[in-house]
């Protein structure tokens, strides 16, 4: 409830003094110049899975003051980057040194009983949280914020000693042109959104920091201290704190955690609750609690079973309350991701609340998915498949949950977990798919139960605790340990990214061997498309939802293709800090900091017999007998109803209404192409190439695309001319392929071409490698004019002719010469 006129506590940041009926929205303040964290929420948000403007989405954190300057209220951003600490006149340098930012200022109203009176309508109706800027970055038009529709909402507004949220509607007014916006927005050129605004109170005293280590799978809270600008490392064996670890730098970075005060008993001074949204719809509500109550495990190989728990929010307990851990129950439009959040203390990395954000879209995704690999209606069996289709959902929703909260835990992903004995729920897990007895996929194994070994290491060595003076001893034995049990461990940054280069970081993928998986998950996807039916959709769905569906599993085996090329110009190590001992080297390796400690953490090249034959494998999946649809799948596929279109999910279609096959084939070697000819990985295996001859380099990748589609050798319809006459390189070929394949085949190597000419007109190439690229291709041209020796096989006269024109153009005059766009490919994450 509202705040009475007089109602105050003495650590409050602030009191509300306005009613919902006051005309102005007042707020007293007393504690001026003590530090305290901002941050605005969307409490409604615009629903939309490509602007992330979702309900309960926070914005970023900063710190921030209230002062008294003139007659004014005055309330400025400090820079928590820039910490100042020492003496006061270190303190007052970096203060002087680095800028603020003033964000509200607004004249004294009166005081009374000790506060300062202030209208502050203006500090609650303001985009704090950067809505107008976020619909900008998307490509949404510029949006301004309309004063006459914005007002504070004193109902909705709370303060106490824990904090406090200043309650705003907001309207953003704009063109309304942007495709994201209109898609959800009752009208475009009017956006309305809730926001709070939190002011919470910073911890008092702080809590003991931990120092982050990079090998660690938590974030780091960082800033810089320049006090210790001069602090250089001791000489050895010399003494004083100079020669302390970290010494010699002025960035400081912490790991972050919440604050657990033990008991005794198991159990903490304040346990760790995450509350589950009660909108969530029963089974996945419990399945939700379920997965989240994994992290127990973790806890309890701390000693501290019981300062961990999530259970549903309870009535009578605000979710928005700023010390309440909750998981937000979101719905979206289109295909979007779940986020989990923690407000941290930048002091100190103390994670003060976490936030947990579930799309209820990925229920939909993940039902899709499971129902296009068994097929459960219309079959005898419907009940028991319809089993497994729920299963497979809700174990794929306890995943999510864990992993969520593992965020708002401090921890980051770790996408090289499928090496582990069991993965790790901060990895993105691809179903575990194979094949039955009866040689239909098998959904039984998809997702695994339960935390894996590297989330408890994540727990012990965030929250664990060690006899005073042996915490860093303690730590560095945790890293060592995981490293001798094979933890492998692959951050954010070598995950999802295109560019990225360690071999075993790949998201999405099954456990194990990446070329194994590829092999496996080659056979579920022809078996799912073997058995392809109308059973797919549950009844009354209207029949256009196939071509959904089968877009689903022809690019079933999308990210272990992404896994396979990893291996091509890969790379592998490990992250470790200069000058790490003992604990943290192998078992049987050196101590101390010398060179060869760092032997396990340098980056090594994937063994060239593996880089190979990942080229050639994925080189093998250009050809028709992986592009092409079964006949079956294509018969049984419809336009979408009236009124009804297709979704980013959905195969582009250059046949109007109708699926189109080579559309889809174009796609599909487009997956292909797009990772193996990856920029950043031609120029590491054109190094790779010059320190070891074995290793592929750029000619031999070139050559293998070129060898699978324009020089594939093979049956051919089409080869010669007219009536069957023998091609341009000799005879005709006595065998024929079918001529739905030799369609699909064209349109492969089409779509290898345009890659490789769309990859030479880029920036990032070095030279050496563009020229290699280019020479390649001026070969090529030459053998498809029938101008030199050639192993290219009988493609279509015509088709020789304009690529051969077409390379020949392109490489004349890049800029002057048209490609066709590059095929889209839909989106296969999340999952």
């Amino acid at each position: 409830m509202t705040q009475s006129m007089t109602q105050y506590a003495p650590d409050q940041i602030l009191t509300l003094r306005s009613g919902p009926d006051d005309s102005r929205f007042l707020i007293g303040l007393r504690r001026f110049g003590t530090p305290f964290l901002l941050r605005a929420s969307l409490v409604s948000g615009l629903g939309s899975s490509a602007l992330r403007l979702d309900r309960g989405t926070p914005g970023r954190v900063r710190v921030a003051t209230f002062g008294r300057v003139a007659g004014r209220v005055v309330l400025t951003e400090l820079n928590p980057r820039f910490q100042p600490s020492g003496d006061e006149e270190s303190v007052l340098a970096v203060g002087e040194s680095f800028a603020t930012s003033v964000l509200w200022s607004a004249p004294v109203g009166h005081d009374a009983d000790g506060e300062t009176v202030v209208d502050a309508s203006g500090l609650a109706v303001a985009d704090h949280h950067g809505i107008a800027a976020a619909l900008s970055a998307a490509g949404q038009g510029q949006y301004r914020l309309d004063a006459e529709r914005s007002f504070p909402i004193a109902a909705q507004s709370r303060s106490g000693p824990g904090g406090a949220w200043l309650a705003a509607t907001l309207t953003f007014t704009g063109a309304g042109e942007g495709s994201a916006v209109r898609s959800v927005a009752p009208t475009a050129e009017s956006l309305t959104f809730v926001q709070y605004l939190y002011l919470v109170p910073l911890p008092d005293p702080p809590m003991p920091v931990r120092r982050h280590h990079p090998a660690s799978g938590g974030y780091g809270v960082a800033h810089s201290d320049h006090r210790r600008v001069a602090d250089f490392p001791a000489a050895p064996g010399a003494s004083g704190a100079s020669g302390a670890p970290g010494a010699s730098g002025v960035d400081v970075r912490f790991q972050p955690r919440f604050r657990l005060e033990p008991l005794g008993d198991g159990t903490a001074r304040q346990p760790i609750v995450f509350y589950v949204d009660p909108a969530v719809p029963e089974p996945v509500r419990t399945a939700l609690v379920e997965g989240g109550n994994w992290w127990r495990e973790g806890f309890a190989a701390i000693g501290l079973p019981g300062a961990f728990r999530v259970e549903v929010l309870p009535p009578g307990l605000d979710r928005h309350d700023p010390g309440v851990n909750g998981v937000w129950w979101v719905h979206r439009s289109g295909r979007g991701w779940s986020f989990g959040h923690g407000l941290a203390d930048p002091r100190t990395g103390e994670i003060l609340t976490g936030r947990v954000l579930l799309g209820s879209e990925r229920v939909q995704q993940v039902t899709a998915l499971a129902e296009a690999l068994i097929a459960p209606y219309g079959q005898p069996d419907e009940a028991d498949r319809a089993a497994a289709v729920r299963e497979f959902v809700l174990a794929r929703m306890r995943h999510l949950a864990a992993h969520e909260i593992g965020h708002a835990l401090g921890f980051m992903h770790n996408f090289a977990s499928t090496l582990h004995p069991k993965p790790s729920v901060m990895d993105y897990p691809h179903p575990v798919l194979s094949l039955g007895p009866d040689g239909a996929p098998d959904l039984s194994r998809a997702y695994s139960q339960g935390l894996g070994p590297w989330d408890v290491f994540l727990v012990r060595h965030a929250y664990g605790f060690f006899p005073a003076g042996q915490e860093e001893a303690g730590l560095a034995a945790l890293r060592r340990q995981a490293a001798d049990e094979g933890l492998v461990y692959v951050a954010d940054e070598e995950g999802g990214a295109a560019d990225a280069a360690h071999a075993d970081g790949a998201p999405w993928t099954a456990p194990g061997s990446a070329l194994a998986g590829l092999e496996e998950i080659l056979r579920v996807r022809q078996a799912a498309l073997s058995r392809f039916c109308p059973g797919v959709l549950p009844p009354g769905r209207q029949a256009g939802e196939l071509e959904e569906r089968a877009a689903l599993l022809y690019l079933l085996h999308r990210h272990q293709v992404t896994a396979v090329a990893r291996l091509i110009g890969g790379v592998r190590y490990a992250y470790a800090n200069a000058g790490d001992g003992p604990a943290d080297s192998p078992a049987d390796g050196p101590a101390d900091g010398s060179p060869a400690a760092f032997e396990r953490t340098a980056a090594r090249a994937v063994d060239a017999a593996d880089q190979r034959a990942a080229l050639a494998r994925l080189a093998g999946l250009l050809a028709a007998e992986h592009l092409a649809f079964p006949p079956a799948v294509l018969d049984a596929l419809v336009p979408p109803a009236s009124g009804c279109e297709r979704t980013a999910d959905y195969l582009d279609t250059a046949s109007g209404r109708l699926f189109d096959p080579l559309s889809a084939a174009e796609a599909g070697a487009g997956l292909v192409a797009a990772a193996v000819l990856e920029p950043t990985r031609l120029n590491r295996a054109a190094w790779q190439h010059a320190r070891d001859r074995a290793v592929p380099g750029v000619t031999d990748i070139v050559d293998a695309l070129l060898a699978a589609t324009w020089r594939a050798a093979g049956p051919d319809s089409e080869s010669g001319g007219p009536d069957g006459d023998a091609g341009p390189d000799g005879d005709a070929e006595a065998e024929t392929a079918a001529p739905a394949d030799v369609a699909v085949q064209r349109a492969a190597n089409w779509v290898v071409l345009r890659y490789l000419l769309e990859t030479l007109q880029g920036d990032v190439l070095h030279p050496q490698v563009r020229a290699e690229i280019r020479h390649s291709l001026r070969t090529l041209a030459g053998e498809l004019r029938g101008q030199a020796p050639s192993p290219v096989a009988r493609a279509a006269s015509a088709d020789a002719e304009e690529a051969a024109r077409l390379i020949t153009a392109s490489l004349s005059d890049p800029s002057g010469t048209r490609l066709d766009p590059l095929p889209r490919i839909p989106p296969g994450a999340p999952l």
